[in-house]
């Protein structure tokens, strides 16, 4: 099932998928794939925080049952606009941040991380969501859950695709025959300009690992998502203009 035909079922049947994407470390494909298909909530690492964090051993973590009850909130506040279907975009790394106690018996591949892939994320909270929303509202809602992984990279490429992935091609040999380069990683900026970054700025001296680049809450990529999504009373307004009501 594509995203185009899982948001038609939505509809159809008055239901709403939990989608889980890649996105183990930042969220930048689970946002892309939210703002891209109108998802009415997306949710990555870069957004425990608030009500979604507790602590846990000194570490921030997500609060699973702070989760679930978002999710409800957007379900019963778009009921209240007479929309009764959906989607809510979830990235796989949050299965990570969850508490020690919830993890412990996961399973996990050779170098001791979750295998995020095995644990099926958008199906364990569409199930706590549906009995979340019974409890609170005496009513059923059929809420599915789906994992979006391998699949979609067999999508054919849209016209940016051709254009960037041209652009950064002819990139690595301008850096390598007209810079005269070595080590840099190939990047764009603007309107598709040019741009080589050291590989010694992308490594953390101390650690010597690549740093991860996280979406910045406030940043116009953020507002973007948060703008698209559903308002709900817990909902933060990130954004004062009107929403165009989906």
């Amino acid at each position: 099932m594509n995203y185009t035909t899982m948001c038609a079922d939505a509809i159809a049947t008055s239901s709403y998928f939990i989608v889980e994407t890649m996105g183990r470390k930042a969220g930048w494909l689970s946002y892309g794939v939210a703002i891209a298909g109108e998802a009415n909530l997306v949710l990555a690492v870069e957004d425990v925080r608030g009500a979604l964090a507790i602590e846990d051993g000194g570490e921030i973590k997500l609060s699973f049952d702070a989760l679930v009850e978002r999710i409800v909130d957007l379900i019963i506040a778009r009921e209240r606009r007479g929309k009764h279907y959906g989607t809510v975009v979830l990235a796989e790394g949050l299965a990570e941040m969850l508490p020690d106690a919830q993890t412990k018996d996961l399973p996990r591949d050779e170098h001791g991380h979750l295998s995020l892939g095995k644990i099926d994320l958008g199906k364990a909270v569409a199930q706590l969501v549906m009995k979340r929303y019974e409890h609170r509202t005496g009513r059923k809602k059929k809420v599915m859950g789906l994992q979006l992984g391998y699949e979609s990279r067999c999508a054919q490429p849209h016209a940016f695709d051709v254009m960037l992935g041209s652009q950064l091609g002819i990139g690595a040999y301008r850096a390598l025959v007209e810079e005269g380069l070595d080590g840099h990683m190939v990047s764009i900026t603007g309107q598709l300009d040019l741009h080589y970054v050291p590989f010694k700025d992308l490594i953390n001296p101390t650690t010597m690992k690549t740093e991860v680049r996280l979406i910045r809450h406030g940043s116009d990529y953020h507002r973007l998502a948060r703008f698209l999504e559903t308002r709900t009373d817990k909902s933060v307004d990130w954004t004062p203009a009107r929403r165009p009501e989906r």
